[in-house]
C-alpha cells in the first residue's frame, strides 16, 4: 500500500500530465457569405436562407436597409450545412440536376436546399438560385461523354487527364465507375458549354424563349463536327435541319393554349467522332399577353365535328418536314393593305357566350374583296381549293417544317405543286367559307403548330 506522501505525488504528476495535453480548439462553425445582388433587399435574403432580418443585420453591421448595395458581401449567421461564398445564378439551357451539382461541387442534398427544390424537375432553365460563386469553383471544364464501351479510366486516357482527378471532379466513387451517356467534366481542359452535352457542342436559343404562341428557335452548334440529332419540347418532336459548318436549328411552335408552366425538353445525339449524349431538361412556358374578345356567329359555323376534320386535314397538310429550307431572311407581308387589321394572333374567343376556349389562329387583314394575296417567301404549294370552314384556301411549304396559309379567297391563282416566289400574287381576298366579310385571314405554321406571323415579319428565322 502507497504511503500517503507516495500518493500525493503521483496526483502532481497526473495533474502535471494533464496540463501538459493542449486544449483541443473549439470547432469553428462555417462561414457562409452572400454577394448581393440587383434586387436584392434584406428582408428577402433573410427569407432566403431562413434567418431573421435582425440577426442578418447585426451580423453584419447594418442599421439601415439602405446600406446595401450591389456587390457587397454579406455574412450569413447561423448556417451550418454549407460555407463559402454564394450568389445567385440563373441555370442554363443544357444544364441537368447531375451536371450542376458536378459543375459546382455541391451534393445532391445540399443543391435542392440551395434551390429550395424538393423534386430534380424543378430546376428548369432560367431558375434563379443560390450556388457557390465562380471565384470558389472552376466553371471552365470541358466536356466528355462516356460510351458504352468505355470506363472513366479509358476516358481520362483519351482525354490526356488524371483518372483519380476525372474521378473526383465528377463526384465518382472510383475510376471504373460511370454510366454509358453520362456526361463528365475534364479537368484541364477549357470548353464550358452546356454541362449535360459533350465537348465542343453549344446551344442557344435563337428565338421565342418558350412563349404561348412563339417560334422557339433551337441551336446547337459543334464546332466543325457532324451531328446526328433528335429531340421532343412539349411532347412535339424536334426536327433538326443541317445548316452546315456542324450547325444545327430546329424550329418548333409553342401552342398558344398552352398552359403556362414547366415542361419536358429532350434530346439525343451521337457525334460524328461516334460520342453518344442523352439529354433532358424543365423548360418554363410563359403567357403571351393576348386579349379576349366576345362573337357572335351562326350556330351552325360552330359545329364540333366539321371543325375537327377540317382541322385535322389541314394538320395533315402541314405535318411534313422537307429538308430544303426555300426562305431567306424576313418574310413580306401578304397583303397591300397590311395596316388593316381586323383581329390579332392568338387572341382568346368566346362564341355565342361560351367560355373562352377558342383562339384566333392567324392575323385577318382587311384591305377589300379582290385585294391581292402575296407570298411572303418562297415555297412550293401543297394545298389549293376550296374548304367549308376556311373557304377558298392556298398552303404553301416553305420548307424545315414552315408553312404559311391562306382562307376566304375570293380567288386562287396558284396549283398544287406550284413553285412560288417572295412577293408573287397568289389569289385575292374573298368572304368564302366561314367569314362574315371580305378579308385575309392569314397563318404561319412551325413543327405542326400555328404561331405568331406577324413575327416572321419583323424577325429572320433561324
Amino acid at each position: 500500500m502507497l504511503n500517503r506522501s507516495v500518493r500525493a505525488a503521483i496526483i502532481i504528476v497526473f495533474i502535471l500530465t494533464l496540463a501538459a495535453v493542449p486544449v483541443l480548439a473549439q470547432e469553428e462553425s462555417p462561414v457562409v457569405e452572400y454577394i448581393v445582388q440587383s434586387g436584392d433587399t434584406l428582408t428577402g435574403i433573410a427569407a432566403r436562407f431562413g434567418v431573421s432580418v435582425d440577426s442578418l443585420s447585426s451580423a453584419n453591421g447594418l442599421t439601415s436597409p439602405d446600406q446595401l448595395y450591389v456587390g457587397q458581401m454579406l455574412v450569413i449567421p447561423g448556417i451550418d450545412w454549407i460555407e463559402g461564398v454564394l450568389t445567385t445564378d440563373t441555370i442554363n439551357l443544357g444544364e441537368s440536376f447531375r451536371s450542376i451539382s458536378r459543375r459546382y461541387h455541391v451534393d445532391y442534398p445540399t443543391l435542392a436546399r440551395l434551390g429550395g427544390f424538393v423534386s430534380p424537375t424543378q430546376m428548369y432553365a432560367g431558375t434563379s438560385m443560390l450556388l457557390p460563386s465562380s471565384d470558389e469553383v472552376n466553371l471552365s471544364f470541358g466536356r466528355a461523354a462516356i460510351s458504352a464501351q468505355e470506363s472513366v479510366l479509358e476516358v481520362a486516357a483519351k482525354e490526356g487527364s488524371n483518372p483519380w482527378m476525372l474521378a473526383a471532379e465528377n463526384q465518382l466513387a472510383g475510376i471504373w465507375n460511370g454510366l454509358a451517356g453520362d456526361i463528365i467534366f475534364v479537368p484541364g481542359t477549357n470548353d464550358p458549354g452546356p454541362g449535360a452535352m459533350p465537348s465542343p457542342i453549344n446551344m442557344t436559343i435563337g428565338h421565342g424563349n418558350f412563349i404561348q404562341g412563339k417560334t422557339t428557335s433551337i441551336e446547337l452548334n459543334a464546332a466543325g463536327q457532324q451531328m446526328a440529332l433528335s429531340g421532343n419540347l412539349l411532347g412535339m418532336p424536334l426536327h433538326f435541319m443541317d445548316e452546315g459548318n456542324g450547325s444545327y436549328v430546329a424550329l418548333q411552335g409553342i401552342h398558344v393554349m398552352t398552359l403556362p408552366g414547366i415542361y419536358s425538353l429532350s434530346m439525343s445525339g451521337t457525334m460524328q467522332s461516334g460520342e453518344t449524349f442523352e439529354f433532358s431538361q424543365m423548360v418554363l412556358v410563359k403567357e403571351g399577353g393576348y386579349s379576349y374578345e366576345k362573337i357572335s356567329v351562326d350556330p351552325a359555323y360552330l359545329d364540333p365535328v366539321l371543325d375537327e376534320a377540317e382541322f385535322n386535314f389541314i394538320a395533315s397538310l402541314t405535318a411534313p418536314v422537307t429538308s430544303e429550307k426555300m426562305w431567306s431572311g424576313y418574310f413580306v407581308k401578304p397583303t397591300p393593305f397590311d395596316i388593316y387589321i381586323n383581329s390579332y394572333f392568338g387572341t382568346r374567343r368566346s362564341y355565342n357566350g361560351s367560355a373562352y376556349t377558342y383562339y384566333h389562329s392567324g392575323i385577318d387583314f382587311g384591305g377589300g374583296q379582290g385585294a391581292e394575296v402575296i407570298s411572303p417567301a418562297r415555297g412550293r404549294v401543297v394545298f389549293a381549293g376550296p374548304l367549308e370552314i376556311r373557304g377558298n384556301a392556298t398552303i404553301i411549304d416553305h420548307g424545315w417544317g414552315v408553312y404559311t396559309g391562306y382562307w376566304h379567297q375570293s380567288e386562287i391563282r396558284v396549283q398544287v405543286g406550284d413553285i412560288v416566289e417572295e412577293g408573287q400574287i397568289i389569289g385575292l381576298v374573298g368572304n368564302t367559307g366561314r367569314s362574315a366579310g371580305a378579308h385575309l385571314h392569314w397563318e404561319v405554321w412551325a413543327g405542326g403548330v400555328q404561331v405568331e406571323p406577324y413575327d416572321w415579319l419583323i424577325e429572320q428565322f433561324p
